[in-house]
């Protein structure tokens, strides 16, 4: 059974309506502070391009550009493995470049896409695709080294986005990634 009956509001009563959630907001101290930040279509580019700076530092081997990307207090989780601030973070990279050159890769290069974004507050949860292409020009291979998808999140630092927690997980089909507890929740470090 249908109700048919519509809510007939004038424009006036709508106004007074919205005037009394606004002085009730102001008359709450905290209440205004305690809303997020709200996401916009340029933070969502912003992380894109924080992604994209990600990619190119590392396959052309920038440690000062891939540092410059994490925040100060950042962790990232690796193959199980954390690595705490910029210190460990830039010995994780060197890792991962002297494992490039130790398999005889002269090409690594990555991917990200397909971005979905948890805006939480002054912060964003963004979980991507991660594609790892790889190729040997003296033996003439080419392939596809791995497939996965990342888990980071990102803050705002003076005006740019960073990275302040950052994970690789190994592909999963059974279950997208953001029903998952997130990679560093029970490292103390949430």
């Amino acid at each position: 059974m249908s109700d048919d009956r519509t809510l007939d509001l004038s424009r006036r009563q709508l106004a007074l309506g919205g005037l009394a959630l606004a002085a009730a907001a102001t008359a709450a101290p905290g209440l205004a502070a305690a809303r997020p930040a709200r996401f916009t279509l340029a933070d969502r580019a912003g992380i894109e391009d924080l992604f994209t700076r990600y990619l190119w530092a590392y396959d052309c081997s920038d440690e000062a550009e891939f540092l410059s990307l994490f925040a100060p207090d950042a962790l990232v989780v690796g193959r199980g493995k954390l690595y705490r601030g910029r210190e460990e973070i830039l010995g994780w990279f060197r890792y991962l470049i002297a494992m490039r050159e130790k398999e005889g890769d002269d090409i690594w290069m990555h991917e990200a896409g397909q971005f979905h974004f948890v805006p939480q507050g002054k912060a964003c949860v963004v979980y991507a695709y991660a594609t790892h292409f790889n190729a040997n020009t003296e033996k003439a291979t080419k392939g596809v080294r791995s497939l996965g998808y990342f888990t980071c999140e990102c803050v705002r630092s003076a005006g740019q986005w960073q990275f302040r927690r950052f994970s690789i997980s190994t592909w999963d089909r059974n279950q997208v990634p953001w029903k998952k507890p997130l990679p560093w929740d029970g490292l103390g470090q949430g």
